[in-house]
């Protein structure tokens, strides 16, 4: 069959644009999911080949074949995600959407329409001359496409004043998985029936394929004042984080954590952030701001640590976009590396860090920062140590603490192929709405099987293999 739908590809989409090469179809099977971080029963599959479609309507067309032969589609934007949510766990045809990358600045709506495969760098420099950017700014800003980042509902370091990548969605054009295509209507609020753009926000690709976006600009603030606090602990830090938003102020930079904690060893957690604007209005909001650092023992830094840590903060997605753009292996200095950004209510994060510390300190695992980052409730951990199976384990345990605390497990990066075993637990009888959804958008399966446990367990399992 793989023979049949190639050829009958080939007389639909411009045989250059389809690759078959062992090169580039292995290169395609995975995005930037660390292999030590895979779900225990995930696998990856060659794809049959990788196609660059050029408009929707070459996307529509292939979708509507891969229908007919009840063929997997993966689609993949800038091959960023942490997650695995573009990896082929089956064999099938990958989408490579970058060429998808038209723009077109709104200047008086403050409005952009482009392609899946935009950057948010390229978005930006195509609207600076206009006075304008987008407010999603992640750590992949020269490889994160916009349907990449659609597709995850991800969270940059702009998210505490501009929200995530979600906020930004004005109106979609979809591909459904049967090859229909749905355009939204892009406008600021619309009161005819449920928000359909919403239903593709965060699915991963699960729902259908995200071809355009019409997403909101905002203008390019006047003044960034940047500032950095060293308090003495993180608790009396996080006070003062938690102080500031209460007070109605929305920095646009929220960073904050401390390095090498331990629950025997208090060190100094510092705060990066910046206040953002018409002049008058960022430095008024950083005057009040430092106000309530200094009533909670914060010590004003050096500019120079907030401005470099500002300058510094694409670094590490720089080095990986070369590393994508030349299609050659990601490699992590630290392979038994693990990682979780997680929701939570901002009252549960003092205690919630303490469990995370006591778990690591019985395992002995080094953790190496916790912080939040551009909203009170949003913690995040790094740490260290041991074998890929017991930070597997560890993992999993620390995220279903969060979830007792009745937050979310995941704030950032989606779910792909590593929180999937967790899904059930994060949803309730919520995922069997979302799996009924599925199958009723795709009923045969196709669309990036695998991804967001929609997989069903009751004899209506999808038919995608």
């Amino acid at each position: 069959m793989s023979d049949t739908i190639l050829d009958a590809l080939r007389t639909l989409i411009d045989p250059s644009r389809i690759y078959t090469d062992p090169e580039t179809v292995s290169f395609f099977a995975r995005d930037a999911l660390h292999p030590q971080r895979f779900a225990p029963d995930a696998a990856l599959r060659q794809p049959l080949c990788v196609i660059r479609p050029q408009t929707t309507a070459d996307v529509a067309a292939v979708v509507c074949l891969a229908h007919t032969y009840g063929t997997p589609i993966i689609p993949m934007g800038g091959g960023s995600g942490l997650m695995g949510g573009a990896a082929s766990l089956v064999t099938g045809l990958v989408l490579d959407l970058r060429e998808l990358h038209e723009i077109t600045i709104h200047a008086a709506d403050r409005m952009a329409d482009v392609g899946a495969g935009v950057t948010m760098r390229a978005l930006n420099d195509a609207a600076a001359p206009h006075g304008l950017m987008c407010g999603h700014d992640p750590w992949t800003v020269g490889v994160a496409t916009v349907g990449g980042t659609i597709a995850t509902n991800s969270l940059g370091y702009l998210g505490g004043k501009y929200g995530a990548m979600g906020d930004q969605v004005l109106g979609v054009e979809v591909v459904l998985p049967t090859g229909e295509v749905v355009q939204t209507r892009a406008v600021e609020k619309s009161s005819t029936g449920p928000g359909l753009h919403r239903l593709f926000i965060g699915a991963e690709g699960c729902f259908g394929i995200v071809t355009r976006a019409t997403l909101r600009l905002f203008p390019i603030p006047q003044a960034r004042l940047l500032q950095a606090w060293e308090f003495p602990d993180f608790a009396t830090g996080f006070a003062a984080v938690n102080e500031l938003l209460a007070a109605g102020l929305r920095p646009g930079l929220l960073d904050y954590g401390d390095f090498e904690p331990t629950l025997k060893h208090v060190t100094p957690a510092v705060l990066m952030v910046s206040y953002e604007g018409r002049q008058r209005v960022a430095q008024a909001e950083a005057d009040e701001a430092s106000h309530i650092c200094e009533q909670h023992h914060g010590r004003l830094l050096p500019e120079t640590e907030a401005q470099d840590f500002w300058n510094q903060r694409h670094a590490l997605g720089d080095a990986y976009a070369a590393t994508r753009s030349s299609q050659t292996a990601w490699s992590r200095r630290h392979p038994t590396l693990d990682y979780l950004h997680v929701a939570l209510p901002p009252s549960a994060v003092l205690a919630y860090r303490h469990q995370c510390l006591d778990l690591l300190a019985q395992h002995k695992l080094q953790a190496h920062q916790t912080g939040v980052w551009d909203h009170a409730g949003l913690f995040s951990l790094v740490y260290t140590g041991g074998s890929n199976a017991l930070l597997a384990d560890v993992h999993r345990e620390l995220l279903m603490l969060s979830q007792d605390a009745q937050g979310s497990m995941e704030y950032c990066h989606g779910v792909g192929i590593r929180l999937a075993p967790l899904m059930r637990r994060e949803h309730g009888s919520g995922l069997e709405l979302m799996r009924r959804l599925k199958q009723c958008l795709d009923p045969h399966g196709i669309c990036n099987p695998g991804k967001l446990a929609l997989e069903r367990t009751d004899g209506h399992a999808v038919t995608a293999t």
